[in-house]
């Protein structure tokens, strides 16, 4: 009778680390792979690849991943390469820096937030020069562009939430509104 084989299967690109929701962690976890917490976690969580924190799941920890998902409670500083979602039940509170941020409707955010610039690709090609014998480009004058010119708009519009946009109420307006037209008539 032979010995079962346990030894990791490093070519399984789905595997990923679990923390139950009956377990309870206190310390440093590093993995380079994706991360599900479904219980309590405390410390320092170092993930190279996607972290996700389920619902019912508490995360108090200094975090750094390249993604970040949340549908239970995060607290902490959170340092996220590529992007941050907050799900509708999720709630983050900390210190967060990430390239990109998603905060559902319903989702729970406070603190501070830093976003990161995206690394842009290495310029391959130089800029290019127009020829000697091409002229550069001119202005086209319209009627739109002169009027705008000469004379500056000077009203100022404030839209609210689902409402129509109403001239703003410390500035007069040159067409009566529709209760002082009805009070001319």
């Amino acid at each position: 009778m032979s010995m079962p084989n346990y030894a990791a299967n490093r070519e399984d690109d789905d595997a990923f680390s679990v923390i139950d929701r009956n377990s309870v962690f206190d310390g440093v976890f590093q993995t380079t792979r994706n991360l599900r917490v479904d219980g309590e976690v405390k410390g320092t969580i170092d993930c190279k690849g996607t972290l996700f924190v389920a619902e019912g799941a508490t995360v108090a920890a200094k975090v750094e991943a390249d993604n970040v998902t949340v549908a239970g409670d995060l607290n902490g500083e959170i340092r996220c390469r590529g992007r941050l979602q907050i799900m509708p039940s999720g709630k983050v509170h900390g210190k967060v820096n990430t390239q990109t941020l998603v905060i559902n409707e319903g989702a729970i955010y406070e603190g501070q937030l830093e976003m990161s610039p995206t690394e842009a690709p290495a310029a391959t090609t130089s800029p290019r020069s127009i020829p000697n014998d091409q002229k550069p480009p001119v202005a086209i004058s319209t009627a739109a562009s002169r009027a705008a010119a000469s004379e500056p708009v000077t009203t100022t519009f404030i839209r609210r939430l689902g409402g129509p946009e109403t001239p703003w109420e410390g500035q007069e307006s040159e067409t009566p509104s529709t209760d002082e037209a009805q009070e001319q008539a």
